[in-house]
């Protein structure tokens, strides 16, 4: 099994960073405020591609509707301040660990004294009253949306869930868009996998490498891509690339996505302050509604983001680059023979261009200039061409792309 862990890249760019804010105190009625809590979103400032808007999202979250430790509000809230658009709180149908801290809490209320018998959210729902608790699934998603209409907060969420069965044979799953999480349990991986489809939802193939000494397709996995219900892979969960997932998503025509799977607060993971941004899709849409954002993952406009890191396909990576770096001849001599390009990134992502044995960190919203000379065959100056670094690709590698002079 074959990962990488994208710290090296990131230290480049966090080395050193520092945030400091500083506050004009504001005199109120009873007293003096000295910090306005309005402004600790993080901001990710993208660019616009081909007429499309750049969203960034997390479709693997967890709260303590299963095995996380944070509520759906707060899930929502961090979302918000760590600068995405869009999230998916995808809870398990089959691990509901923390439900268990609950019902015991509650058995003083129960008639006997005693907790309700936990029971599998695969169990399927039953009517007696008297039956074992069956969790409603939606809770997570109604929780997080209820919050989003009380607080006002413009971020975006979406239902979904996490479909667990055993790892190293049939890995795990997370399904999006969904209608009604409860209607789509079942023991059967594959009936869960057909329910969803039946609401129209979007499947992701959770951190393919994960508990695995392959990532070869198994019996299971062949089945289910054999069988159309995997529409994207997860190619990085939290920091940790899985190259050849790259390279299975552009051959099977299968949506590139990152997620942070997310179970503590996420300020314990990533400091916002200091360079880096939480793990996130980057995704291509008209607009921040659902019908956009899902048409543009089906057509596999996305980029994956991970510790200063974008994986993706080369034609979504060059437009990225091109749209958020400007460059411009700033300087020529004819009789040297060499001509200088002032690069500017317009975009809260740095990049690494590595030109021969040098390599250029082009900060975020920071300016350098690049001198380059003249082809010895045809006398005609060299385009400005870099191998980025921090990008990937197809085939594990970091593509070459050629910088549009004078957009």
């Amino acid at each position: 099994m074959k990962r990488l862990l994208l710290i090296l890249v990131s230290a480049l760019f966090a080395a050193g960073a520092t945030a400091q804010v500083v506050e004009t105190p504001v005199k109120g009625k009873t007293g003096i405020r000295l910090y306005d809590k309005s402004v600790r979103r993080t901001e990710i400032i993208l660019p616009q591609i081909k007429g499309y808007n750049s969203y960034k999202a997390d479709f693997h979250i967890h709260t303590i509707y299963s095995d996380g430790e944070v509520t759906p509000r707060e899930r929502v809230r961090e979302a918000w301040y760590d600068g995405l658009d869009i999230i998916a709180i995808t809870d398990h149908l089959e691990i509901r660990t923390y439900e268990k801290f609950m019902l015991k809490a509650l058995a003083p209320y129960n008639k006997d004294g005693k907790p309700y018998t936990y029971a599998n959210a695969g169990a399927g729902n039953k009517k007696d009253k008297d039956a074992p608790m069956l969790s409603n699934l939606n809770a997570g998603y109604e929780e997080a949306l209820f919050i989003i209409n009380k607080e006002e907060i413009p971020i975006m969420a979406v239902r979904g869930t996490e479909i667990w069965r055993n790892p190293r044979t049939t890995g795990e799953y997370n399904a999006i868009f969904l209608k009604d999480i409860n209607a789509i349990c079942h023991k059967d991986l594959f009936e869960c996998f057909r329910r969803v489809k039946e609401q129209g939802g979007f499947i992701i193939h959770n951190h393919p490498g994960w508990r695995r000494k392959t990532m070869d397709k198994s019996e299971d996995q062949v089945r289910a891509y054999g069988e159309k219900w995997v529409d994207a892979i997860e190619v990085v969960n939290g920091t940790t690339l899985y190259p050849q997932m790259i390279d299975r998503c552009v051959n099977e025509n299968l949506t590139i996505t990152a997620s942070t799977d997310v179970h503590r607060p996420s300020s314990q993971v990533w400091a916002r302050d200091c360079g880096i941004f939480r793990t996130h899709t980057i995704i291509f849409a008209k607009e921040k509604s659902e019908k956009a954002i899902k048409d543009a993952l089906k057509k596999r406009r996305t980029i994956g983001y991970s510790a200063n890191n974008l994986i993706g396909e080369e034609v979504w990576l060059e437009q990225f680059l091109n749209s958020a770096v400007d460059c411009k001849v700033v300087a020529e001599n004819e009789k040297k023979g060499h001509r200088a390009f002032q690069l500017t990134n317009t975009c809260s992502i740095p990049f690494l261009l590595r030109r021969g044995g040098t390599v250029y960190v082009l900060k975020p919203f920071q300016s350098l200039r690049v001198n380059f000379g003249k082809d010895k065959n045809s006398g005609k100056y060299r385009k400005p061409v870099f191998t980025v670094d921090n990008m990937w690709t197809v085939g594990d590698k970091h593509p070459v792309f050629t910088l549009e002079i004078d957009k």
